[in-house]
């Protein structure tokens, strides 16, 4: 009988079958997630060739960082009420930053086998369960199931890449941990009906339910449960994640910032997956794993440390930059083989860092994100590093969104418009962009028109029109109506009469209209979070220039960049 047939003949009898035969599962051993201890001598070979010496350099560099960083030992408690979000974000941002240092302590020890990195995995690990273990004492609801989830996939991972450093009675503490919090969220949060259903397939929802498919192949054959978690997890996956949760154009609906992270949690659950039990969702859904969104927006180089908003990846804030979506490339590259995925992957020069972010909360708890083990792990100098795209140009209509390129050369002109905002980017640098970081406010400004001959791509959103030139190398922009516009920008640039000058070569005339104003220290980011109620502490706030500009006497507004 055909299995498919007989898969719906036991469905409509009410016999379930299992979506996991135990006959197909291939490692059970540990380490068993990302790689097993037969890759380990090749993996930790490669650290002198090619991409990933580059890779571990950073990776080392950050690891030892971590290494001057003590264990939490105090358990950050809900406090309600919380009018600002002030305890929320404080938790949140404490998980994943013991957790993004748990992961990559383990990845330094596994791809190197030094013991000062596993020591300190280890205790990173312990302390990650000891110190957050009453997570299994509160009600679970959304603030806390998204922190949650990571915790328990950032331990799963700790507990199967460095297994040989903890003692049988340390491997029982951390599943006991682990598997008493897992059973509480599994019966109280993932076997609700809403969070089971269609409408659940979002940003939230990939994050938490990759994290426990996570969990549940890392215990798979220790914990009973773990077979019902790993069943309820692909199957949301089947049915909801992978066809919904980006739009059929490939755009994340919350944002782009979203999209990176729901491919993130995709790959960190479905990598495994297919190691693990031979299940490969990649080709079965390969469609739904786009990456156009990357391919439209990054923009240049990614230079370590602290990123600006629109820095290397246009239309998107500080955290999201190439270094967030560097790793994904990567992976892309190696599944679909892709070479231009590898060769914007490449432009990130801190690839295999631990991220650090802008986003620090007024107590002092920063944003941390663990992508550099995976990285290395994913990195495969085996495809060819080729920019051989022939599309420049995207339109995402999902989100209103639309892009278009010069080239694929690294810095050249590139303009992102969503929604009323606007960001050129040109010789490594956005400099162009209106009207600044909040959007909540902005007029919801649909794309009315959008053409690309090959040499000419032509944008219409509200009063603005965008026309790139791509023989030509410049790009006009055109508004119309009587009152002032103001743009921002980044980069060392100066004012001559009617133009702006960046060092580098980047040119901006105003051919119709007048620029009433350059104010060199006009324009301040603020970071907030919780719906702009918690104001956070910047470390890298600072003053951009602010450019006025008055239309001429019909109401236009006419500006060339070269």
């Amino acid at each position: 009988m055909n299995p498919r047939f007989l898969s719906i003949v036991l469905t409509v009898l009410g016999i379930a079958t299992p979506r996991v035969h135990a006959s197909i599962l291939t490692n059970l051993g540990h380490p068993r997630l990302y790689f097993n201890s037969n890759d380990l001598p090749s993996l930790r070979a490669n650290r002198f060739q090619g991409t990933r010496k580059i890779i571990w350099r950073n990776l080392a560099q950050s690891a030892d960082w971590c290494l001057r960083h003590d264990v939490r030992r105090s358990w950050i408690a809900p406090v309600a009420p919380d009018p600002r979000y002030e305890n929320l974000y404080d938790r949140f941002y404490a998980i994943m930053g013991d957790l993004a240092i748990t992961e990559h302590l383990t990845f330094a020890y596994a791809l190197s086998g030094e013991a000062r990195y596993g020591e300190a995995a280890r205790q990173w690990v312990l302390a990650s369960c000891r110190t957050w273990q009453h997570e299994a004492d509160a009600q679970p609801d959304s603030g806390k199931a998204y922190a949650v989830s990571r915790l328990l996939k950032g331990v799963a991972v700790g507990y199967d890449t460095v297994f040989d450093r903890f003692t049988e009675a340390e491997r029982h503490e951390i599943r006991e941990s682990v598997i008493r919090i897992t059973r509480k969220y599994f019966k109280e949060w993932f076997s609700t009906a809403e969070i089971q259903g269609p409408g659940y397939h979002t940003h939230h929802a990939i994050v938490e339910w990759g994290s426990l498919g996570v969990v549940a192949l890392a215990f798979l054959g220790e914990e009973p449960d773990a077979k019902q978690w790993l069943d309820a997890t692909i199957k949301k996956f089947e049915e909801h994640l992978l066809p919904s949760g980006l739009a059929l154009d490939g755009a994340q609906t919350e944002g782009a910032t979203f999209w990176a992270s729901t491919m993130q949690y995709r790959l960190f659950f479905m990598d495994p997956l297919r190691r693990v039990t031979g299940k490969d969702l990649f080709q079965s859904f390969g469609i739904q794993m786009n990456a156009d969104l990357a391919l439209a927006s990054v923009a240049c180089h990614k230079r370590p440390g602290l990123d600006e908003h629109h820095a290397n990846v246009v239309l998107e804030p500080s955290y999201g930059q190439l270094d967030y979506y560097a790793p994904i490339l990567l992976f892309l590259a190696r599944e679909y083989r892709r070479p231009i995925f590898q060769h914007l992957a490449r432009w990130d020069e801190s690839i295999g860092n631990l991220q650090h972010t802008r986003y620090v909360t007024p107590h002092g708890e920063e944003l941390l994100f663990e992508l550099g083990g995976y990285a290395y792990l994913w990195c495969d100098d085996s495809l060819p590093d080729k920019a051989n795209e022939n599309k420049l140009s995207w339109l995402f209509p999902s989100v209103q969104e639309a892009y278009a390129r010069i080239s694929w050369k690294a810095g050249a002109l590139l303009a992102g418009v969503r929604k009323g905002e606007l960001v050129v980017h040109a010789g490594g640098q956005p400099i162009l962009i209106e009207p600044g970081i909040a959007t909540n406010t902005l007029p919801e400004n649909k794309i009315l028109g959008f053409t690309d001959d090959g040499r000419r791509v032509v944008i219409r959103s509200g009063s603005l029109e965008i026309e790139l030139d791509r023989k030509q190398e410049k790009l006009l922009i055109r508004r119309s109506g009587l009152a002032n516009w103001q743009f921002w920008s980044q980069g060392e640039a100066r004012r001559d009469d009617n133009q702006i000058k960046w060092k580098g070569g980047t040119k901006l005339d105003i051919r119709k209209g007048k620029l009433l104003d350059w104010s060199p220290a006009g324009y301040t980011t603020v970071l907030s979070v919780g719906n702009g109620l918690l104001p956070l502490n910047d470390p890298l706030q600072r003053a951009y220039p602010l450019a006025t500009v008055s239309p001429d006497e019909a109401g236009n507004i006419v500006v060339e960049i070269h």
